[in-house]
This record gives structure tokens, sequence and C-alpha cells, in this order.
């Protein structure tokens, strides 16, 4: 495991000195499988307890006390994979810690369930609890986030890092973050890039044409955008990300992304509240307000086209079943906003 130290798991958030590794090591193992494993990928999570294991070989002492040959040759020492440890130690214990701090002060034996206290210490109330877990939650998401920057910056040096295909028209949580506040989360892009792919093929593949999608999709990847096509790519990326938005607000639920249960605008990405009614109407406000932009967006993007298009240039367009034609188009009823719609502002 990464964390096999009370020492090790201090190091991630102060917690008191009489706790003992043991108590702690099954929210720790559950910590690694549902949060890290997930997001490193078991390869270089296997690489990474193999280099730890190979470092610590020459320590084993051997039954009678005398040291042993080392089980297995340790390698020089990776500086990159050090300070990645380290970072990974602390998102998991700061993931354990949310687990487990339910449970610390409780017992369970055959006279029941009893909360533990002394004439010294009694239980946190329940408020206390539930901010600090909220805590210990954004931290570690924070931590993530740390990593895969890390990650990203030292690719090279990671030889068995699953690095994501992205095969859609937003590369990163950067670019995301232009039109949409996601707090630069490249955790939270990786969880809205199904979402993204979805909104390609349903909203932008039948605006464009599937023929003029393919040809921009390819000219985009591979870095040969033309002048012609980045107008389009700039009216595309917009509609983009507030449609994603849109049906992530509505369809992401915590289990799959991790952000917690929503609150409100203001920190939508960062709370563990319980949800209220009051939460729902806003969360639905967000959800109106991003696919209003996102609609009017797309509607920019088709009326470009349908006053641009010619036989020389975005001929593709012609196919596209959303094409009315220069005379038609600013009398296009599609995605048209009602004069008494109201605008929300985050």
């Amino acid at each position: 495991m990464l964390i096999t130290t009370i020492a090790q798991l201090r190091a991630a958030s102060s917690i008191n000195v009489s706790n003992n590794i043991e108590n702690w090591l099954p929210y720790i193992a559950d910590a690694q499988e549902m949060f890290i494993v997930p997001i490193i990928g078991e390869a270089l999570y296997d690489q990474i307890i193999m280099y730890l294991y190979s470092l610590e070989a020459d320590d084993r002492p051997s039954e009678d006390g005398a040291s042993e040959p080392p089980i297995i040759k340790p390698p020089p020492r990776n500086f990159i994979f050090d300070e990645l440890i380290l970072k990974l130690r602390k998102a998991t214990g700061l993931y354990a810690l949310f687990l487990g701090v339910d449970e610390m002060a409780v017992s369970i034996s055959s006279a029941g369930v009893q909360v533990l206290q002394s004439d010294t210490h009694k239980s946190a109330p329940q408020y206390q609890l539930m901010n600090l877990k909220e805590t210990y939650l954004t931290r570690a998401h924070r931590q993530i986030d740390l990593i895969l920057k890390f990650i990203a910056k030292n690719v090279d040096s990671f030889s068995d890092y699953p690095v994501p295909p992205n095969p859609y028209f937003i590369r990163n949580a950067d670019e995301f973050q232009v039109h949409a506040d996601i707090h630069s989360s490249r955790r939270v892009f990786l969880s809205l890039m199904p979402v993204m792919g979805s909104i390609e093929q349903k909203y932008i593949k039948p605006t464009l044409s599937p023929d003029y999608f393919d040809a921009l999709k390819i000219n985009f990847q591979s870095g040969g955008l033309n002048e012609e096509d980045q107008p389009i790519i700039d009216l595309l990326i917009p509609a983009l990300v507030h449609l994603t938005m849109a049906r992530a607000l509505l369809e992401i639920s915590i289990d799959t992304l991790d952000w917690g249960i929503f609150n409100s605008a203001a920190n939508t990405f960062n709370n563990l509240q319980n949800k209220t009614q009051a939460n729902q109407e806003r969360i639905s406000a967000m959800h109106d307000a991003n696919q209003r932009d996102g609609e009017a967006e797309l509607k920019m993007l088709q009326e470009f086209l349908d006053n641009n298009a010619s036989s020389d240039k975005f001929a593709m367009y012609f196919n596209s079943i959303r094409f009315v034609g220069k005379e038609t188009a600013v009398k296009r009823g599609e995605f048209l906003n009602a004069s008494t719609n109201s605008i929300f502002v985050a």
C-alpha cells in the first residue's frame, strides 16, 4: 500500500498521536481502490508499489535478525517518482480520513453499537463532523488535481501512465474553464469528457453535417486548421461547453463524478451538504441558463454557416439537415428564446 506507517498518514493531516496505523488500514485500502487507482491507472499504481517494495528490500531483516540480500535489486532513486509518491500519499491519507472519520468514535461489539467518550473527551457534534469530512474531501480532490498536473508535466517519466485519449474539440480543463467555471479541475474535466462526446454527436455533428464534422475534427486534431475553419471552432467551442454543462448538471451524480452533492451555484464543485428543494431549484436554474446559452451559440454557428457557405467555402455544410440558406437563416425558428426568459448570473 502507499501508506504503511502512522507518520505517513499524519503527513496528510494533523491527527491525534494516540492513533495507530492498524485502525486506518481498511480505509487506506478503500481510498486507494476507490479514488487513486481509477485516476492513475492500475499499471502506474503497480509500478509505484513495485518501486516502493524494491526500495525497502535492503531493510527487511531475516528471521534470526541478520540482514538478508535484497529480494529485488534496489533501483537508483527516481526523484520524480519520489515526489509523485508524496503527493499520492497525501491524497490517499485525506480520502482515508474522509472515509473513516465517521467510525472512529464508534464501537461495534456483541453488546451493540456504542459511542466512545471519556471524562476529557466527547464525540464531536454532527455539524462539526460534516464540516471535517467536507474539508478532507475538498483537500483530497484538490490534491488529485495537483497529481494530474504533475503527471502531465512529467508524463515522459511515467511509461505506465495511460494517457486518456481525447478525441474532442476541447482538449483540457483550462480550455473548458474559459467558458464555464470548473475551477480548472482536471479531475472534473475527465468526468465531463463522456458527456462532451455525446453533445458533439447529438448537437455539433448534425449542425455541421457528418462530412464537415469529420473533416474539421481531423484538421483540428492534426493542427492543420485553415483560416476559414478557425471561426467555426471559435463559435463551436462555447456551445459545446454550455451544452455539456447543462447535461452534466442534471445527469451526473456523486457516484460517477465525485464532485460532492450540489449545494448552490457558488460552491457546486466544493460542498458536501445534503440536497434541499431550494438547491434543486438552483441547479435547475443553472441548467436552464447553460442550455439557453448553448442553444443561442449553436444558432449563431448555424447562421454563420448559412450566410457564408458556398461552393468554394464550407461546401460540405450543404449536406447538413440544419442548412436553410441565406434568405431564410434570419427567420430560423429553432432554438428561439422567449422574450420572457430570465437571465441567470452565477
